[in-house]
């Protein structure tokens, strides 16, 4: 087969690649611009129960019970699918630099983080973590099922809670969700709530809240950033990709101008008459 022909069906495969990169890309980004007014949205909610549990516990600290926590869950947020640049060897750097207890417990969300974590023999619970937006509820279902279990198996409802991710701008960091941080006195701006709950039950109520609201924005904060590393990822792809391409479709010319060249010399060749040789110094008769 002639070479330029075999370097044409290189092209063609690599255009087929350059198709399913595009696809990705856009799929992406269509992610980006859907999650990042969610988290936007979420990290409100979550400001608005802080103030809310802040004035409860300005208000009512002798009737609310002492956040204790003698063991922790961490809570480490990688990806389900790859293709995303240093995420999770950003969070498994992250995590590394957490303080472990013994009576400690690690969840690890995402497939690809687990199987990093299992690689280096680290011990933890693998979660499965949303690939896409829509996935979100499962995932933080299952999330929530896995503290349950771990706070059913000790006494007392208050315990260590943090979480390992990536932030929006991509950096890995940890946030501690419980016991709840340490928040301003409101005293001075807001007045005495009136509250139909009683104190200790109503806590315990804008606390669960606050639990549930602080993993969804750090599950969709993750997966928007997620997302940023695919882009950037398919980005840098493509144009190496189309670099490439233009290698090869220079090369497909010149191989394609030898074959014709070839074509012309055996062309001239065939034309030119054949002599013998014997008869060249034969005399005329």
């Amino acid at each position: 087969m002639a070479k330029w022909r075999e370097v044409g069906r290189r092209i063609h495969a690599l255009d087929e690649i350059g198709e399913i990169l595009t696809a990705m890309r856009s799929l992406a980004f269509i992610e980006v611009r859907r999650l990042a007014d969610s988290v936007n949205c979420g990290r409100d909610t979550v400001a608005a129960i802080e103030t809310a549990i802040a004035d409860l516990a300005t208000h009512f600290a002798s009737d609310l019970p002492s956040p204790a926590a003698e063991c922790a869950v961490v809570i480490a947020i990688g990806s389900e699918r790859g293709l995303c640049g240093d995420l999770n060897d950003a969070v498994a750097a992250a995590l590394s630099g957490e303080t472990m207890s013994p009576g400690d417990q690690l969840l690890a969300v995402g497939a690809r983080l687990s199987q990093m974590l299992d690689e280096r023999g680290i011990a933890h619970r693998a979660l499965p973590g949303p690939a896409v937006a829509e996935d979100m509820p499962q995932a933080l279902a299952g999330i929530v099922a896995a503290i349950g279990e771990l706070t059913r198996s000790r006494e007392g409802p208050l315990f260590g809670l943090r979480v390992v991710h990536l932030d929006d701008r991509g950096t890995a960091f940890t946030r501690v969700i419980l016991p709840v941080p340490a928040l301003p006195d409101v005293s001075g701006w807001r007045s005495r709530p009136d509250t139909l709950l009683q104190p200790r039950p109503l806590y315990a109520s804008l606390v669960d809240h606050y639990v549930f609201t602080a993993l969804q924005v750090a599950l969709r904060t993750s997966l928007l950033a997620e997302n940023r590393k695919r882009l950037d990822q398919m980005s840098a792809a493509l144009d190496r990709l189309k670099e490439r391409l233009e290698d090869l479709a220079r090369d497909r010319r010149r191989a394609r101008q030898e074959a014709i060249t070839e074509e012309i010399e055996v062309i001239l060749l065939g034309a030119m008459p054949v002599t013998d040789p014997a008869s060249v110094d034969r005399p005329n008769p």
